[in-house]
């Protein structure tokens, strides 16, 4: 007998595996399967691990909204499953060189020579300065509060250096947008599949696992019956190429959550033919183009003299953070094209600087630029006040010498400036497309609207063993404690570890380097 699923989805990030979860909750018979041996391979294992409110996103978008929606939810999402979080907002700051860069970058030699001449001229000029700093402060926080954080609040330039520090003295105000939260951000989306595979063991799901690695989808070969609206969709081992691996997959819809790749997956699904061999398409080509954005990271080790520290409480946890260390995310103004670079620290006390927004053809280039790199670390050092000659701290000579980790994220951004998710009704194919770095973010929010859309072409099928009701009521098991995933993933010493008696590579370099580290919230509760 064919087993039939409700749904394939077809991608192993934050995206899909939060669309896995919603649509088991939903009461769906669902799938997962994902190309790579390891869920969170690309752009979700890549990401800052900030939650946005979506400040920089267009107002009325669709990524806005469920942006929004998924902000109303983290909080109580990482309190149900032990996820260690930091509920301290951000601040948005203008800088003296954002002028400079406006107007074509920072002086050359030969121009320092003549503005020693114009040195009046400028002094004059820094009232017309601090308005135009004013101005785009006031914009942002309008913004901000259009976007519902009602709470966001100006900060002069004293006030912004007695909440934060570790930041230059040289920040000409701020904007603090007291909703943004820094997570981990691999233990957030591993919720999402320890809590599916849950929730399909208590359905007595009849598939081995509802999460398939290791698998790859081919559209191409896998056809859609117009009578009894069903896909047959071939699968096969991604590391098997003589097709002995070849497993057909029947389901009643299929959800493209591919990431970067999901304009080709829908292109692949266009040119699917039906049972009956009818030359039109059931799916049409995508409207969009992925267009592959680079973002680079450095990460500097957490300051060794932790003699004067704050504390910060959050639900999960309480833990000191060293004054050197920024404690919210400090972020310039944004752009229409990207939020710009942060500069914050991890949960686990580093100092991170990233993402740059750099556009590139290849969907898979994720090596580092050094020149990218020596930027990333100017940018840092300018904010931190740790060039040499600043007399906001310190100096630091060894800044540039404690750098413990890079890593490049290739975004999915696409030729629209808005998320892309599409239903084609008839053959019951939704598209999730154009996912750019809000995707941690978005993720609960996107995992409810994609399930609003399946339910507007299908019926989940009835639960046989058990009730639906009975099943969601049970409470979630929560993840392990953040110091008992450190202890077992030494232990271990394969980069992995165990939770609800399956095996998860920890793919993200913020975990992996905090977890070597044991710093911050990894040192916590021993």
């Amino acid at each position: 007998m064919v087993h039939i699923y409700d749904t394939v989805i077809i991608g192993g990030g934050v995206v899909g595996l939060s669309i896995l979860r919603t649509s088991l909750l939903q009461g769906y018979n669902a799938i997962l399967l994902e190309r790579n041996p390891h869920l969170l391979n690309g752009a979700s294992g890549r990401n800052s691990g900030v939650i946005c409110t979506g400040v920089d996103a267009p107002s009325g978008s669709l990524e806005r909204a469920l942006i929004r929606d998924s902000i109303s939810r983290v909080r109580e999402f990482c309190e149900e499953f032990n996820i260690p979080m930091r509920e301290c907002g951000s601040v948005v700051c203008m800088w003296p060189w954002d002028e400079e860069e406006e107007c074509g970058g920072e002086d050359s030699d030969e121009e320092e020579k003549k503005n020693e001449t114009t040195s009046s001229i400028r002094d004059n000029d820094s009232r017309s300065d601090m308005s135009l700093c004013h101005e785009r402060l006031r914009h942002v926080l309008h913004e901000s509060h259009i976007a519902g954080d009602t709470d966001a609040s100006y900060l002069d330039s004293q006030t912004i250096s007695t909440l934060e520090p570790a930041l230059s003295s040289q920040c000409r105000g701020a904007v603090h947008i007291p909703g943004e939260i820094v997570v981990d951000p691999w233990l957030f989306p591993l919720a999402y599949a320890t809590h599916a595979r849950e929730l399909a063991k208590r359905r007595k799901h009849e598939f081995d696992d509802v999460i398939q690695t290791g698998r790859e989808v081919d559209l191409s070969q896998s056809s859609f019956d117009r009578m009894t609206g069903l896909w047959s969709i071939v699968t096969r081992q991604s590391d098997c190429n003589d097709g002995k691996d070849t497993v057909v997959i029947t389901a009643r819809s299929v959800i493209n959550a591919a990431g970067i790749d999901s304009d080709i997956v829908q292109l692949s699904a266009s040119s699917v033919n039906t049972e009956t061999r009818q030359s039109e398409c059931i799916v049409p080509p995508p409207d969009f183009e992925a267009r592959p954005r680079r973002g680079q990271y450095i990460v500097y080790s957490a300051p060794s003299d932790d003699t004067n520290q704050d504390t910060v409480q959050s639900a999960t946890a309480q833990w000191k953070v060293p004054r050197t260390v920024p404690i919210r995310p400090i972020q310039p103004v944004p752009t229409d094209r990207t939020k710009g670079i942060f500069v914050y620290s991890s949960l686990y006390d580093q100092i991170v600087a990233g993402p740059t927004a750099l556009d590139q053809s290849s969907r898979t280039d994720d090596t580092l630029d050094e020149n990218v790199a020596k930027t990333l670390a100017h940018h840092a050092s300018r904010v931190l006040g740790r060039q040499m000659g600043s007399s906001s701290v310190q100096t630091d000579p060894d800044f540039d010498r404690n750098i413990v980790g890079e890593y490049v994220g290739v975004r999915p951004g696409s030729s629209k400036r808005d998320y892309q998710i599409q239903l084609h009704c008839f053959s019951k194919f939704i598209t999730v497309g154009g996912i750019r770095s809000t995707g941690l973010t978005a993720s609960l929010g996107i995992g409810r609207h994609v399930v609003q859309c399946l339910l507007s072409t299908i019926v989940p099928t009835p639960v046989v063993v058990g009730g639906e009701e009975a099943c969601k009521s049970l409470p979630p098991t929560p993840l392990p404690k953040v110091y008992e995933l450190v202890e077992q993933y030494h232990y271990r010493g394969d980069g992995a570890v165990e939770v609800g008696g399956h095996v998860y590579k920890v793919t993200h370099p913020l975990t992996r380097i905090g977890w070597n580290a044991r710093t911050g919230i990894a040192n916590v509760g021993k």
